[in-house]
């Protein structure tokens, strides 16, 4: 830790030695120290094929951000963090990264348009389709934590430009992300993994505050197309085109209503093995969210909320449109692709599963029983939207296995016997969160994930986790 203490110091003296003169207005200085502690078991379901069955480890991320006014509409934004496992005594995961580098200007060219450049965390909607976050188990190598619980990390953000337009009541807002560069050199053709978009909000102005929004977002993998001299990959590029609508109303007191319906059409680059081993996607997913402040014991805060998702499958995965089989959903791909989306974090099934071929329904009850303790208790049951049927297929390539992501990096394939089966499992959680002061609070979890009738009797032994954390905010 001594280089984030180091660092630490260079930004407050630096600070406090501002000269009046400066053209820096302000400068803030905050942070967060987060512990943690995590145990986790069967993660593999009982399957004993990796090193995934037990996990006790401790944690902490420490941030530091500085926030600068230059002037009134020109604004810096720098931020350092550290992520490390406890015990390591050795410092080989003791490094500090920059995560945060953004400059923001209000007002530019005219009053209504703001432009937010570098490195930055952003979100749209309820981070159903595009979250600066990504999925689950995505952490930079730089992080300390990820080969341990990538799903941690707080490294959460992504090189972007965005051009907000504020009309109000209608905001406008355009982005582009680099989400991977691959190779730098001059003499590599492009290769970039981009991420474009455009997200509209329009406030009706009613009674009921609704609010509707509509968004277009395209990711353009130009790696499989890429030609660096030594392999041949695929002849088009992997392309993404998600057109999108949410909706979310309050009818009356206490209730909240949201609806959003996405589709997915573009390119899938199934393998780069065969000739044209690519399909057409034609995807599309479904989340209704529905939450109610219970008008009873009104002291203790009650709240019932109900979550659907519906997210596409393919019932063959590795098929493809080679002329030489026919496709088990018809001639195009249906499997829903994650994106980059973030929902269910903290929960064993969004950390074992990407979210994609799924139905999933969640039920969180939450109250106060004191003051500042928030307690919650979620199910989730999860079924698949197209069974992984291989033996009516006839198709030597069909494959029979669900893959399970690991939090620590590795994956684990686990064999599918029940075919006419779509139980993929169901969890249980409860939480519970203790306000100590306005900074500090304290928080604790128990969940279990009980696998279902898809997976074989020698898979189907109850993940378990337990997590206990301590935050401090500056």
């Amino acid at each position: 830790m001594k280089k984030f203490a180091i660092l630490a110091a260079l930004v407050m003296v630096a600070a406090a030695t501002v000269p009046a003169s400066a053209s820096v207005q302000t400068i803030k200085i905050s942070g967060a120290i987060d512990n943690h502690y995590i145990y986790r078991s069967n993660f593999d379901f009982g399957a004993h094929t990796s090193s995934d069955d037990f996990h006790s480890v401790g944690l902490t991320q420490t941030q530091l951000h500085v926030d600068a006014d230059l002037t009134d509409n020109v604004s810096a934004t720098v931020g350092l963090i550290n992520e490390r496992v406890w015990g390591d005594a050795d410092g080989t995961n003791d490094g500090v990264s920059l995560y945060l580098a953004y400059v923001t200007l209000r007002e530019m060219l005219y009053s209504p348009l703001t432009v937010v450049a570098g490195r930055q965390s952003f979100a749209y909607g309820n981070s159903f389709i595009v979250d600066s976050a990504g999925i689950n188990n995505v952490a930079p190598s730089s992080s300390g934590i990820s080969s341990v619980a990538a799903d941690f990390t707080k490294q959460t953000t992504l090189d972007a430009v965005r051009a907000i337009f504020d009309y109000n009541p209608l905001t406008l807002e355009f982005v582009y992300a680099s989400l991977d560069s691959n190779k730098v050199t001059l003499s590599t053709n492009n290769d970039n993994i981009d991420l474009y978009g455009v997200n509209s909000t329009y406030e009706l102005g009613d009674e009921m505050g609704t609010e509707v929004e509509a968004y277009f977002f395209a990711r353009i993998d130009r790696d499989y197309n890429a030609d660096d001299n030594t392999t041949s990959l695929a002849s088009k590029s992997d392309t993404l085109y998600v057109p999108g609508l949410r909706a979310s109303t309050s009818p009356y007191e206490g209730l909240n209503v949201q609806g959003e319906f996405a589709w997915q059409r573009g390119n899938k680059v199934i393998t780069t093995s065969q000739t044209n081993g690519n399909a057409e996607r034609e995807a599309f997913a479904v989340q209704l969210i529905s939450t109610y402040s219970l008008p009873v014991l009104e002291e203790y805060n009650p709240m019932l909320q109900y979550v659907f998702t519906h997210v596409s499958g393919d019932s063959n995965p590795t098929d493809v449109q080679d002329g030489s089989n026919a496709p088990a959903s018809g001639t195009k791909w249906t499997g829903w692709d994650p994106l980059l989306e973030n929902q269910g974090a903290g929960q064993i099934w969004n950390s074992l599963f990407n979210l994609t071929n799924a139905n999933i329904h969640h039920v969180k009850v939450s109250a106060n029983p004191m003051e500042d303790v928030t307690a919650s208790f979620l199910w989730t049951g999860i079924w698949l939207d197209k069974d992984i049927n291989c033996a009516s297929s006839g198709l030597s390539t069909c494959s029979t296995q669900l893959l399970l992501v690991q939090p620590d990096g590795d994956t684990t394939t686990l064999p599918v016997v029940n075919n006419d089966s779509n139980e993929l499992g169901y969890e249980i959680d409860a939480m519970v969160t203790y306000d100590y002061t306005e900074d500090v609070q304290f928080g604790a979890s128990l969940g279990w994930f009980v696998p279902g009738d898809v997976f074989a009797s020698a898979n189907e032994q109850t993940a378990f986790q337990a997590l206990f954390n301590g935050n401090v905010n500056f």
